[in-house]
């Protein structure tokens, strides 16, 4: 996903303060070799979450590192059980028959794997080891109790290839009413069918349920026969190339006034003050505060006018005079204003704050090159016991 342009200082504000209650925020990850994202340790010890991944020593990995007790690593295939019947495995593989156009065996990404010893997930998370994977297959609405089903808030699915097959075996879980969003890995291109994992499928599947498309990031794919520079220290993403495939954003847009009767869904605080707090970790501060405005009259006023300020950026600093800008002045969110008025702001002697965050950022530079430092050598010492391996 792109980098962040702020701070998501309202789920921390949110979460310290538990605003919605003491329920926890329930997560899935499905294809969670890594561990869950950062973005999810916000919210610490309010935090359950489910992770699953075929990848036994990965599992193993991260259960034995797990810090927190609401959260746990299983280690199986996430998929539809019906899958091979709604979409036949001949007709996959049947490119001709199925008008499948995806070009992902053409970039050079591939090209690297296809003459490479060990793969990339080898060397990334088994050290080298081959992989094994579970034989363990599973379904979302079999592992997810039904009475935990309408408690889940977020679903995040990155498979390679099969989110589609997550989502079918869920259908139960959509049903609920609890899922505030989801994150989902897209092909842009793929064989003509309903079950193709594809984005107009999964799109079309989401928007039935009352998920609107809120963030779309493309992944873009150089071709074989003229390799473009990689875009990260590994062969897959390029920094040209045909936009291949994405990862695509979707939630409830409970910011329409109309939407409880569109999906005869129960808008309550707990679900507005959740969902205010994905819009934030999700760099969509705008969506945050139309949330609030329109839907936050159970907080108390200064409360929701803190919450407010803290999706606020710059200058004029509060909620309030942003859009009092804003109403006298559109044009002082236009580039060249905006610029000229960051100019203006270094030209003026720094403020107490700001010599504090300069000081802090000198001392987060410094424990940064450190910890390059030790990642360094801790590579070194891998690297030399490889070898006498």
């Amino acid at each position: 996903m792109k980098e962040r342009s702020r701070e998501p200082g309202l789920v921390k504000h949110v979460v310290e303060r538990r605003l919605w209650g003491s329920s926890p925020f329930f997560l899935l990850d499905v294809g969670c070799s890594g561990g869950i994202e950062r973005r999810w340790h916000l919210f610490g010890d309010h935090l359950r979450a489910i992770g699953f991944d075929p990848l036994v020593a990965e599992i193993d990995r991260l259960n034995s590192l797990n810090p927190y007790p609401e959260v746990s690593y299983v280690a199986a295939f996430v998929t539809c059980r019906e899958y091979d019947s709604l979409f036949p495995p001949e007709l996959r593989r049947d490119r001709i028959r199925s008008k499948n156009d995806d070009a992902f065996s053409r970039v050079s990404a591939t090209a690297v794997s296809e003459r490479s010893d060990v793969s990339y997930v080898q060397e990334r998370y088994n050290k080298g080891a081959p992989v094994v994977m579970t034989e363990r297959a599973v379904e979302l609405d079999e592992v997810i109790e039904t009475h935990d089903r309408s408690r889940v808030d977020f679903l995040k699915i990155d498979t390679d290839g099969h989110d589609i097959e997550v989502l079918l075996g869920a259908k139960a879980l959509l049903a609920a009413g609890g899922l505030l969003g989801l994150k989902v890995e897209v092909s842009l291109q793929g064989a003509i069918h309903p079950c193709a994992n594809t984005l107009g499928n999964l799109d079309g599947l989401l928007r039935q349920q009352g998920f609107s498309l809120f963030d779309l990031t493309m992944f873009r794919y150089s071709r074989r026969h003229l390799p473009a520079p990689f875009l990260y220290n590994q062969p897959a993403l390029t920094t040209t190339g045909q936009t291949i495939q994405a990862d695509a954003v979707y939630f409830r847009d409970l910011g329409a006034p109309d939407y409880e009767r569109m999906w005869a869904y129960e808008v309550t605080p707990e679900r507005v003050l959740k969902l205010a707090c994905l819009f934030d970790s999700f760099d969509l501060p705008d969506c945050a505060a139309e949330l609030l405005v329109s839907r936050g009259g159970f907080l108390q006023p200064d409360v929701r006018e803190h919450l407010l300020d803290l999706l606020v950026t710059g200058e004029p600093g509060s909620y309030a005079k942003h859009m009092a800008l804003f109403e006298a002045d559109y044009k002082a969110l236009y580039p060249n204003r905006l610029k000229s008025s960051a100019a203006a702001v270094d030209r003026k002697a720094p403020t107490k704050q700001v010599r504090h965050l300069r000081n802090r950022l000198v001392t987060l530079r410094k424990k940064n090159a450190s910890l390059r430092e030790r990642l360094r050598a801790r590579d070194e010492r891998i690297d030399k016991l490889t070898r006498q391996d």
